[in-house]
């Protein structure tokens, strides 16, 4: 294997890792990027622990591969199966995990107008010990309530894919219907693909939504100084599913035109 220079490697399962992807590029001065989609594989909330942790290796060694010395598990499902055991077998390397930011209601001055909260999690990572045990140190009297979406990933995947169709928005509705009743006023994003429709969510349930994602790449940042000024133009990019298997160069107008649903909710295109 080639020795890692320098570079941020980042991977998920698909595109919901564009929501750290974004902010890393917003914090981070300018260096390689590199991001790999595990489309093959997705989505990797409906796998086992033994297959995201497979998944995960093999993807470890492509980014080192690439010029990596960072690798940035941008998936709440990755993390909660498979960091620990990378960071086991990878002693060298620097990584970076996602969980969910429940710690809102101790940082109320943070967050104005927070008076109720709940996370939302995909199933693998709402029924992993490791975040039973984050949720029972940061909230033990149960003040932030745990709702799973099983569905909510693959719906964002589609919205992002084809648009907000009235079929997607009727199914995002029923994906939703159980939150209703909780009179929220924050809503946690215990998914990385959660973000990504953060202002359709937030038209929905009329709730104001919490990313992880701004945490996730200062930290980044820290563990990765680098010098430099600005900020990168391009990431490198692969999807696991495509026929050869190459890095493509994409710029950050298309990822900005992926993110189209996560601030305003509305499409710019349309």
């Amino acid at each position: 294997m080639k020795k890692a220079e320098s570079g941020i490697g980042i991977f998920d399962s698909g595109i919901g890792g564009f929501s750290i992807l974004h902010e890393i590029i917003r914090k981070a001065p300018p260096v390689a990027i590199n991001y790999i989609s595990d489309d093959a594989y997705a989505p990797y909330g409906e796998k086992t622990d033994s297959e995201i942790i497979q998944r995960s290796r093999m993807i470890t060694e492509m980014l080192l591969i690439s010029g990596s010395s960072v690798v940035v598990v941008a998936c709440n499902s990755a993390t909660a199966a498979a960091i620990s055991t990378l960071r086991k077998e990878y002693p060298e390397v620097p990584f970076v995990g996602v969980e969910p930011y429940i710690n809102v209601l101790n940082h109320r001055d943070q967050f104005p107008g927070i008076t109720k909260a709940a996370v939302i999690t995909t199933e693998l990572t709402g029924h992993s010990e490791k975040f039973r045990r984050l949720k029972n140190r940061i909230d033990p009297d149960g003040l932030v309530q745990h709702v799973i979406t099983p569905g909510l990933a693959t719906i964002v995947e589609k919205i992002l894919d084809i648009g907000l169709n009235t079929n997607l928005r009727q199914q995002l509705h029923s994906e939703l219907e159980p939150l209703r009743k909780l009179e929220l006023s924050h809503l946690i994003l215990g998914c990385t693909h959660y973000p990504l429709i953060a202002g359709l969510i937030e038209q929905e349930l009329g709730v104001k939504t919490v990313s992880p994602a701004p945490n996730v790449a200062e930290r980044v940042v820290d563990v990765f100084p680098a010098e430099g000024e600005g900020h990168c133009s391009s990431f490198n990019y692969l999807s696991t599913s495509s026929r050869n298997m190459e890095w493509e160069v994409k710029d950050t107008d298309y990822l900005d035109s992926l993110l189209r649903y996560s601030e305003t909710g509305k499409d710019p295109q349309k």
